[in-house]
């Protein structure tokens, strides 16, 4: 059976009025909805309605209250804690009736400690230091589900580099209650957007019993195949896929209603391993429901 992943959180806030790019909201991005647990139940809600099978927790952008160059992260550290569980705890509460709906927490890229979108880059992995601060990011977000939430199984997102996605599996490591599938965003040529090609990595992944899978996230759609084909070498249980709506579309800060999914791309993804398929970045509920339809589709076909 084909899974069916959540879309845009940011997108799917829009409906009940909340505006990430507002000058309340930047640079946390969607995670300040978590202020208000019925916002945040709604949009969760909203998913669940749609027939979502996993869907993820509304902390992707938790990184950016890590950032100490923003004065008021200090004193708010056990606000946006709290944030932090509720959007966990919200979103447990609502799956726990719902049969076969699998929840994941959501740990963004060491780019949302920077909030400038260098995930679509990964240049910040050149800084001198940029190991260490990936390997203390990833323990601080991890120390947070273990002890504050009942999520154990995770989706690290969107990571442009080997040596991130290396430093976050020997954070995994150290909680070995979690598994994971740790998801990656790529350019042309299955390279992550830092340029690495993604063989050597994927076999790394794969000798981890915690790590259940490998994904791809927030990649031009038209650039997820070749990266399929590499992972589908190593055999993980699970492949995510879930792209943006198009680089040129996103990066241009546009918007577009135009389909991101067709029959023949997702059946070619199927076909090269995918086993769940949602949306990222700027993918609408209405693209979301044209997936459902050829979710549907395929898997009454089989």
């Amino acid at each position: 059976m084909v899974r069916l992943l959540d879309g845009s959180m940011s997108a799917q806030l829009k409906h009940f009025g909340y505006d990430c790019n507002s000058a309340e909201n930047i640079p946390h991005w969607t995670f300040p909805a978590n202020s208000d647990e019925c916002l945040v139940a709604n949009a969760y809600k909203s998913f669940l309605d749609l027939g979502v099978t996993d869907i993820t927790t509304n902390t992707y952008h938790f990184g950016s209250t890590l950032d100490k160059r923003i004065p008021e992260n200090d004193s708010k550290k056990e606000i946006y804690e709290n944030y932090f569980q509720i959007a966990c705890s919200s979103l447990v509460k609502l799956t726990e009736m719902k049969d076969g709906v699998r929840v994941w927490g959501s740990v963004g890229t060491l780019a949302t400690l920077y909030h400038d979108m260098s995930e679509y880059n990964g240049k910040y992995m050149d800084n001198e230091d940029a190991e260490n601060t990936a390997r203390n990011y990833y323990q601080t977000i991890l120390t947070l589900f273990q002890t504050k939430t009942k999520v154990r199984n995770l989706v690290f997102e969107t990571i442009p580099s080997a040596v991130e996605g290396l430093m976050a599996l020997e954070a995994l490591k150290r909680f070995p209650e979690m598994r994971a599938v740790m998801s990656f965003t790529f350019k042309e040529n299955a390279c992550l957007r830092h340029g690495e090609e993604i063989d050597t990595l994927a076999g790394e992944l794969r000798k981890c019993s915690q790590i259940v899978g490998m994904g791809i996230n927030c990649t031009d759609p038209e650039n997820v195949l070749p990266a399929l084909k590499v992972i589908k070498k190593h055999n993980f249980p699970e492949v995510f896929v879930y792209p943006n709506m198009g680089d040129s579309k996103f990066l241009n800060e546009g918007s577009d209603e135009s389909d991101v999914f067709n029959l023949d791309m997702v059946t070619g993804w199927v076909e090269n391993g995918a086993t769940t398929i949602g949306g990222c970045c700027g993918v609408t509920e209405t693209q979301m429901k044209i997936l459902k339809k050829i979710v549907d589709n395929l898997n009454n076909s089989k």
